[in-house]
């Protein structure tokens, strides 16, 4: 409608004058970011707050966070986070790499690797020939960590949880225990990435970046 178009180009201005993005970019990641999570056109100014406070609270930028979460959101939202739960990994990960479109693709490789989603890994050119069957992948992490990928009504859990649980655990577990668990979640390419977010749940840090969101 008319109003949903000025709300969007409100918040699309002001999101590219927090930013310092163009216009067309600032549009393209407002866009897919709502779509991605199944959110209104009028909760788009919600999403520049923010990336705004998150840009001002930490090591972060609200261009670098608008990209990533612009290639992340429809993956994790799939694997049932929310965007608030989504920024708070792509932050607290991204502040140790300091690569935050690195984390985006980092994060949807461990929520497609735990869900078994070898079609769509392959396609987004990601490691998948050594993904298990679902079954066996429930398996191995529940034997490693004590922790289930799937809910009591045997729906799988969010990404957000899962790896918040796992990173719990995670310094208990012996070096081979480690270096297993990591390859299953991470795969070779993105362990870097994946291990900076279990360190940032650790401190805490993802934690406060998801009350802050």
């Amino acid at each position: 409608s008319a109003q949903q178009a000025a709300d969007l180009s409100k918040a699309s201005l002001i999101y590219s004058k927090v930013a310092d993005v163009s216009n067309d970019t600032a549009v393209s990641d407002m866009i897919t970011a709502l779509k991605g999570f199944g959110l209104q056109v009028e909760q788009s100014m919600d999403i520049v707050d923010k990336l705004d406070n998150l840009n001002n609270n930490y090591a972060t930028s609200a261009a670098e966070l608008g990209s990533a979460l612009a290639r992340s959101a429809s993956t994790l939202h799939m694997a049932g986070n929310d965007i608030d739960e989504t920024l708070a990994l792509l932050t607290g990960g991204g502040e140790i790499t300091q690569n935050f479109d690195s984390m985006a693709a980092a994060a949807s490789v461990v929520a497609l690797r735990i869900q078994g989603m070898k079609g769509k890994l392959e396609e987004l050119g990601e490691e998948y020939e050594d993904i298990e069957s679902l079954s066996k992948t429930q398996t191995q992490i529940l034997n490693l960590t004590g922790v289930n990928i799937f809910d009591e009504n045997n729906e799988f859990r969010k990404t957000y949880d899962i790896l918040e649980d796992i990173a719990a655990v995670y310094d208990d577990l012996s070096s081979t225990k480690r270096a297993s668990l990591t390859e299953i979640l991470f795969g070779k390419n993105r362990a870097n990435q994946g291990l900076s977010i279990i360190q940032a749940f650790q401190s805490g840090q993802i934690q406060r970046i998801l009350e802050d969101s």
